[in-house]
């Protein structure tokens, strides 16, 4: 964008510089910025961006935007009322006035891991750009549509915690296609139900224009109950009929087979990593591929070709044949029972260490215990739970009738536990929310056993 989209685009006014000058890139990290960028000063709750204008100088910024008046004889300087405002008005503008199509991505697990998936499934077609980490918000979804140069479609991963921030989204964004992963229970503590969950995430249709494409996994009980009159509705599904049916699934321990049932013709796809969610993920990419014309046989040629993210369900290989499986990154009660249906495809011991799902509220015991009950129903060996919370994981998979259970009081129990009842062949799946720190279990087993 050149400073004077950028004017256009927030209603700013110039303090100083060259309307005319090109602006390479926009960052809100002042330790980020390079020569020719943008920095954007946000205010948050303990920083105020504008405290780092002169270290955003320092390191070659070229503009900023600011709400309040900063003097520069050789910077651009643009006035506005509100900083994450105008970050939000100039990716929407780009958006609108760039040849690009935009594909948005939600659900209550599953988002970055579609993402990825449909990126890899897009780009056999396309020049492609996706969401980099966690950037799914109001300030991550804005800065990510500025990284845009040239590419013809945009796969943008869209996350909310309460209702109408997913409609703030779609007004920036204008997906041309989304899709809907499922409806689950991550941020019920928040929203108060899964209907409400489900009323959230079908914001990011608010922004989509009259006969645009809403991928959704029909498999899903709540959104197998969506009708939507303005829109093109594209099922998915394993056990429903569905535009775009996986039958005859077989689920290994490192990939899974499926036959594709599309228009009556049948095609073979392979997916090269373990889960029944991930076919479900496949079929969601593969839908988007063909609603953008792009030919069956290259969209299953992009889901052979697809890799995880790091920190989503990294398999890690060690010493003795033990395999740790790590989903430390984050936990809902869905991830948590699709990677215990991952960790139940191997024939070796299988392990589950579980630690705390946060943020679930008034609803914690339940699904707590609903996790517990799925690890007693896939017959996992052993379970090692941590935590306040998931002392109901263990209460749950006792009443479902299993036996091998310990309970430990902090994350170094757990280690030392690991370290003195690991055996040869061993398979463990460590899984809770980030703040309860997991990573750290993986790491010094890691050390001790690599």
């Amino acid at each position: 964008m050149n400073v004077r989209e950028i004017i256009n685009a927030t209603n700013g006014i110039l303090l100083s510089g060259d309307e005319n000058l090109e602006i390479i890139g926009f960052s809100q990290d002042s330790r980020k910025i390079k020569a020719g960028m943008m920095y954007i000063p946000l205010i948050g709750e303990r920083f105020d961006g504008h405290d780092f204008i002169e270290s955003a100088f320092a390191n070659g910024a070229s503009a900023i935007i600011s709400d309040r008046d900063i003097k520069s004889d050789d910077k651009v300087v643009i006035k506005v009322e509100d900083t994450l405002k105008a970050l939000q008005d100039m990716a929407r503008y780009l958006r609108k006035n760039r040849n690009v199509k935009v594909v948005g991505v939600t659900g209550s697990v599953g988002k970055t891991s579609t993402r990825d998936m449909v990126y890899s499934v897009v780009k056999k077609g396309y020049k492609t750009l996706k969401t980099e980490g966690n950037y799914n918000n109001n300030i991550g979804l804005p800065l990510t549509i500025l990284r845009h140069k040239d590419e013809e479609v945009l796969v943008l991963e869209m996350g909310m915690n309460h209702l109408k921030e997913m409609e703030e989204l779609s007004l920036i964004a204008l997906p041309d296609i989304s899709a809907i992963t499922n409806i689950g229970t991550a941020h019920i503590g928040e929203l108060g139900s899964r209907e409400n969950i489900l009323k959230a995430k079908l914001e990011i249709t608010v922004g989509m224009k009259d006969g645009s494409s809403l991928i959704i996994n029909n498999d899903n009980d709540l959104l197998s109950t969506v009708e939507l009159d303005n829109l093109e509705l594209v099922k998915v599904g394993i056990d429903s009929d569905s535009d775009f049916r996986a039958q005859n699934v077989v689920l290994k321990d490192d990939h899974s087979t499926f036959e594709l049932n599309y228009l009556n013709e049948v095609y073979k796809v392979n997916v090269p990593v373990p889960g029944n969610h991930f076919v479900l993920n496949a079929l969601i990419a593969i839908a988007i591929g063909i609603k953008l014309d792009i030919s069956i046989e290259k969209c299953i040629q992009g889901i052979n070709e697809f890799q995880l993210t790091k920190k989503r369900m990294d398999i890690i290989e060690l010493k003795n044949n033990i395999t740790l499986i790590d989903g430390t990154y984050n936990a809902s009660e869905d991830s948590m029972k699709s990677s215990l249906d991952v960790l139940a495809t191997y024939s070796r011991r299988k392990i589950a260490v579980l630690a705390d799902m946060l943020e679930l509220g008034e609803f914690s015991e339940q699904l707590h215990r609903s996790v517990g009950k799925h690890v007693a129903i896939k017959n996992i060996d052993l379970l090692v739970v941590v935590g306040k919370e998931a002392r109901f994981i263990a209460a749950g998979a006792k009443d479902a009738g299993m036996m091998n259970i310990y309970c430990c009081k902090d994350n170094e129990e757990v280690i030392n536990y690991l370290r003195n009842n690991l055996c040869s062949n061993d398979v463990v799946l460590l899984k809770g929310s980030n703040g309860m720190k997991l990573k750290d279990v993986v790491t010094q087993i890691e050390e001790k056993l690599s």
